[in-house]
């Protein structure tokens, strides 16, 4: 703006300087030109004065001037002139002759063919009729602006510099309060009337300007709140699949901080088949879904493109337990399936033979005791099922109390001393008072089944010893001299159905579900659990609850 009104001002008054120079040099040239004549006017009377009563062409002879001195006949012939000697064309058509003839005296500023220039002539009529004119080129009075010129140049230069100077000063006074103005606090300026309406209006923006960034730093801080408690990874790209945006889910699944992420493409951070399918059909599309499996996790991805055209999103959710209890839930379908066509072929089986005959009289009680022992291990597995299912579902949350597992405990393995008994097994217990938070019946299963695995898989005149104690935490210990466990079975022991010797357990009546409730029953009640085992040295399982904290 100041260079814009500084050019103008500068270009204006420079027009003006130079349109005054050209106008003086004019009035100069002209002046000039006036005072020549002027002066050969006064010349042509001086001579006319000398020459009365004398013979003209006889005392102009001896004349000496710079000016051309030429006696003109009454007839138009040329009697004399100073400047030439040639014989000279008849000059009664010259304006100057006609016009001295007509008023006594003359003037004119012509074209003179004799001197090839443009001249200027006085002309006077003599009392005998004859006609002196004076002459001079015009080029003297253009002389004279010659010799001015250099001065008047230098004036120009000098008013120019003084222009720019005065023009570059007054436009800095003129801008001064106008880039003074404090654009954050416009109101407070003091400037020139004619803003006033310029500065409400930037007041005007700059509070609407705050409002709008203050809204979109709370929309920016809600989106990153959202983003960043998001457990979903959540990943924006640009028009050339760049990572434009990547919150903290997405960088811990992929394994990049967010400053390596942003500017890169997805392929350059993941190059697994996954990535490229699900770009591949984004491209083709507009939106995709694929399952990466990564670093011994399974997580879905799904990308849609945006409206615009100009980018897309991506979210990556894990989906680890849902493939694997997908997988579970197929491979229980499976083994119970599996569980229940065993003693349901048995039944099926003696059933058929009693109902046909075919089993002789003496063996009827017995088969009747075999189709009674694979109804009661169905029903056991039913029932084992159904428990699950429950725990799985978490129905019994509602029922929490404050439990004395030592009394549970307690109970269960006083209700098992036959079994102990029938095994031959030694059976004994010690605890102490000890109070968790929990559901009284889910207890007494997990008891139940540790104990009384501990009895199945036992030797004969073998040990078991219960025991619950309290300190920091609610322990209970179940320990027996029975067969134990291979270390390779360590870790799958607690899935359903799993068995370390199927045989052994069909036996024993086992269904492949007891350490499954254990170990849902703990996890429900927030507990560890420990296994300690060696193949014929026995095994001890310890669960290690919170104690119960009472309310203030």
């Amino acid at each position: 703006m100041k260079r814009r009104i500084l050019t103008g001002v500068i270009s204006l008054l420079v027009v003006f300087t130079v349109t005054a120079f050209a106008l003086s040099a004019v009035v100069v040239r002209s002046v000039a030109g006036d005072q020549l004549l002027k002066q050969l006017e006064a010349q042509a009377d001086s001579l006319a004065h000398q020459l009365l009563n004398r013979d003209e062409a006889q005392a102009l002879e001896g004349l000496v001037t710079s000016s051309r001195v030429t006696l003109v006949d009454t007839d138009g012939e040329v009697l004399f002139d100073n400047w030439t000697s040639e014989e000279m064309d008849n000059h009664n058509d010259r304006p100057e002759i006609l016009e001295a003839r007509k008023n006594g005296h003359g003037k004119a500023v012509r074209f003179s063919k004799t001197k090839n220039s443009t001249m200027m002539y006085a002309a006077r009529l003599l009392p005998g009729g004859k006609v002196l004119r004076v002459a001079a080129p015009e080029q003297i009075a253009n002389s004279v602006v010659s010799g001015v010129l250099p001065y008047m140049i230098g004036g120009l230069i000098v008013i120019l510099g003084f222009v720019i100077i005065l023009s570059n000063s007054w436009t800095r006074s003129l801008l001064k309060p106008i880039l003074t103005i404090d654009v954050e606090r416009p109101e407070e300026a003091v400037t020139y009337d004619e803003i006033l309406p310029l500065i409400k209006k930037i007041d005007q923006q700059n509070k609407k300007t705050q409002s709008q960034m203050e809204a979109l730093e709370a929309r920016r801080m809600e989106l990153n709140a959202l983003l960043d408690g998001m457990h979903e990874g959540f990943i924006a790209l640009g028009t050339r699949e760049e990572i434009i945006l990547i919150n903290p889910s997405a960088c811990e699944i992929l394994g990049v901080r967010e400053e390596q992420a942003r500017g890169r493409s997805l392929m350059e951070i993941n190059r697994s088949p996954s990535v490229l399918s699900l770009l591949d059909n984004l491209r083709k599309k507009g939106m995709s879904d694929s399952v990466m499996e990564l670093n011994g996790r399974f997580y879905l991805l799904f990308a849609n493109r945006i409206e615009s055209g100009r980018g897309a999103v991506v979210l990556i959710s894990d989906q680890t337990y849902k493939i694997e209890a997908e997988a579970m839930r197929k491979q229980f379908t499976a083994n119970v399936s599996h569980e229940l066509r065993t003693p349901l072929t048995t039944i099926c089986g003696y059933a058929e033979m009693l109902e046909k005959g075919m089993v002789k009289q003496e063996d009827v009680g017995q088969f009747y005791r075999l189709i009674l022992r694979e109804s009661s291990r169905m029903l056991t597995l039913v029932e084992d099922i159904l428990r699950l299912s429950r725990l799985d579902e978490g129905s019994m949350a509602a029922q929490r109390e404050a439990i004395n597992l030592n009394r549970v405990a307690g109970s269960i393995a006083e209700s098992l001393q036959l079994a102990a008994d029938e095994k031959n097994v030694t059976l004994n217990y010690e605890g102490q008072d000890t109070w968790v938070f929990g559901v009284t019946t889910m207890l007494e299963e997990l008891c139940s089944n540790l104990i009384d695995n501990a009895i199945k898989y036992n030797v004969d005149r073998g040990r078991v010893d219960v025991k619950v104690t309290n300190g920091e935490q609610a322990i209970l210990t179940v320990s027996d001299t029975g067969i134990g466990i291979e270390p390779e079975h360590h870790d799958r022991v607690f899935e359903r159905f799993y068995r370390t010797d199927k045989s052994r357990s069909k036996r024993t009546g086992g269904t492949g579900l007891g350490l499954s409730i254990v170990k849902h029953a703990a996890e429900f009640h927030k507990a560890k659990i420990n296994l300690l085992s060696k193949p014929g040295k026995g095994t001890t399982i310890t669960v290690i609850f919170p104690l119960y904290q009472e309310e203030d």
